[in-house]
């Protein structure tokens, strides 16, 4: 051991300042005993660095395991958003036969075509209403069931 951070050394040190203390109080007319200042022994316990090195591995540790986790999740809503999405156009394109369906059905041949099918004939003498008056226009004839249209269906 070397003099300067022997036992000895440090005590003659802190005895040093602690005389030097109590001239500096007795210039100013004070006791040291008056301020409430004792003397302390130097610190011989040096804090070990096992204990820091291990709470800091398993600081790091755990953020990694949260990083796997982490980035385990968000991997497996990427696969979800990608089934979502796939979903999402096909029954987007369902969506659109429909409409074309829907409009095909609602045109005027497919009107008659439908009405042909219930057994419905079409009057080759139709009446017209004037809904300002109320009045019928034309001469009402029963429709008689033609032999040369065909029937859809």
């Amino acid at each position: 051991m070397s003099t300067a951070t022997s036992p000895r050394a440090l005590s003659r040190s802190a005895a040093a300042r602690s005389s030097a203390l109590a001239s500096g109080l007795a210039a100013r007319g004070r006791d040291a005993r008056d301020v409430g200042l004792k003397l302390v022994g130097p610190v011989r316990v040096r804090a070990r660095r096992a204990p820091f090195v291990v709470v800091v591995l398993s600081i790091l540790a755990a953020g990694l395991v949260g990083l796997i986790l982490l980035s385990t999740a968000m991997q497996a809503q990427a696969f979800k958003i990608d089934e979502l999405q796939q979903r999402s156009t096909l029954l987007q394109a369902q969506r659109e036969q429909l409409a074309t369906e829907v409009d095909r059905m609602q045109s005027p041949s497919g009107l008659a075509d439908r009405a042909l099918s219930e057994g419905m004939v079409p009057n080759a003498n139709p009446v017209f209403l004037r809904l300002a008056d109320g009045k019928v226009i034309g001469e009402p004839v029963p429709a008689e069931p033609d032999t040369n249209v065909r029937r859809a269906g």
